[in-house]
């Protein structure tokens, strides 16, 4: 479980802004994929693909996807994008026994690294439109008439972008915290600011004064109640969970400051195998906003109020070290300037700090132009589908009611009132839905 809650945490943008340190030496994802422990419990193919699809010349890139049972042909097929961006689904237990299950590493991360440096440090190997168009040709190589696409967090833009460029090829669309666009509203969004805002005010009067004690301590940096905060707030239920987190560390100075400067930020060497930090500077910097010099998630106290500091560390630690220029001008992501007609479901918290509710409910009504149908669970955090029913943790019927309305939502069809009542009984939180045709 503490794998998944990392995984989860990591899931959109990481929350820490590193500098991103590459080593001297490179090896391509066919090389790194020879030492993949995970291997033997994954049933790995390779398809080609280009480097890029406007340049034929450029040649091909070799992309590694895999499924944990022999494929079906017989079986609809679902490809399930990770978000991030950067991150991968090595280690998911995402189960369908009805379905075909196909995982890969998106271009650039992992066992999908291309086979030089220069290609991989090349910012016009990546984009979320070059991802959608990748998907394509695992179709293709699979020799499938339709599958549908499941995107988690970042995973959302390609697979929204997956409906738009190819509808006659995609059965249904599933998209869980959602991104609409890239930009101010997703880099500093001030509905997560207001969340977390609302939670220190629900507060007994004196945590409120130990939280902005330490926001002036000398060993703690200002902004650690609104890192520490959104990263809480990833989870279901966060506001009782991140009560108990305080009320167990807040009474002992010398235990707050040591907890307290471990969510501080570090300085990853770039991976290998797992989470892709350049993959995630190239997105973020020029299709999501990352690029911004002022637009920053943290927030720090201004007479009790949160503001936001301004200050952009993943800017200056990962598209600085890629080369980019702070502020440039970048074609960022707008999901509206390409609407999907293909049948599309949305699983959304409420409380979701990274992809937050407000703009998940724009993408619902500006960027699909068919069958749609928005389910916005009550007191959830960012993935409330995903987080369970792929974690190998929790059993039983939490697990399997999220696979029913699942199934149905990767069939294109609509989740009927029984099916949304059975998944509310289990989970303990309301489960509204919005419908459009």
């Amino acid at each position: 479980m503490k794998v998944l809650i990392y995984s989860i945490l990591l899931s959109f943008f990481s929350l820490d802004a590193f500098a991103i340190i590459i080593p001297d030496k490179y090896r391509s994802g066919v090389e790194i994929c020879k030492d993949h422990r995970g291997k033997n419990k994954e049933l790995g193919f390779r398809v080609n693909v280009p480097i890029d699809y406007k340049d034929a010349s450029k040649g091909k890139t070799s992309l590694y996807a895999w499924t944990h049972k022999p494929f079906n042909p017989r079986l609809n097929t679902v490809v399930f994008l990770s978000g991030g961006p950067g991150d991968t689904a090595h280690g998911s237990y995402l189960d369908l026994h009805d379905w075909n299950v196909v995982f890969f590493d998106q271009r650039g991360n992992s066992c999908s690294r291309p086979n030089s440096k220069e290609t991989y440090l090349d910012p016009h190997f990546y984009s979320s439109e070059n991802t959608a168009r990748d998907i394509e040709e695992i179709r293709k190589h699979l020799k499938l008439n339709k599958i549908s696409v499941y995107g988690v967090s970042y995973g959302t833009v390609p697979a929204h972008l997956y409906g738009h460029y190819f509808p006659r090829s995609t059965r249904a669309v599933v998209l869980e915290g959602t991104i609409f666009r890239g930009g101010d509203s997703l880099m500093r969004p001030e509905h997560t600011r207001k969340i977390i805002q609302d939670f220190f005010y629900s507060l007994p009067l004196k945590m409120q004064q130990q939280i902005l004690a330490y926001s002036e301590h000398p060993q703690v940096k200002s902004n650690w109640y609104s890192n520490v905060a959104q990263k809480m707030f990833y989870l279901d239920d966060a506001a009782s969970r991140f009560k108990v987190f305080l009320n167990n560390v807040l009474d002992n100075e010398d235990v707050t400051v040591t907890i307290l400067k471990s969510y501080e930020d570090k300085e990853p060497t770039d991976q290998e195998f797992g989470f892709g930090h350049v993959m995630m500077g190239m997105i973020g910097c020029q299709e999501l906003g990352m690029n911004s010099s002022e637009s920053s998630f943290y927030s720090v106290f201004e007479n009790g109020q949160l503001v936001s500091d301004n200050i952009n560390l993943q800017q200056k630690n990962y598209c600085e070290s890629l080369g980019f220029i702070a502020d440039e001008e970048m074609n960022l992501y707008q999901a509206s300037q390409k609407p999907s007609r293909a049948p599309t479901t949305y699983f959304q918290g409420s409380h979701d700090p990274a992809t937050v509710l407000p703009e998940a409910l724009l993408h619902f009504n500006q960027a699909i132009t068919g069958f749609g149908q928005f389910i916005q669970i009550d007191k959830a955090g960012h993935l409330p589908i995903y987080g369970t029913v792929a974690s190998g943790y929790d059993t039983g019927v939490p697990v399997d009611t999220r696979l029913a309305v699942l199934r149905k939502a990767l069939s294109g069809r609509e989740i009927n009132s029984l099916e949304l009542s059975n998944v509310e009984k289990s989970s303990g939180f309301k489960w509204n839905k919005k419908l459009k045709r």
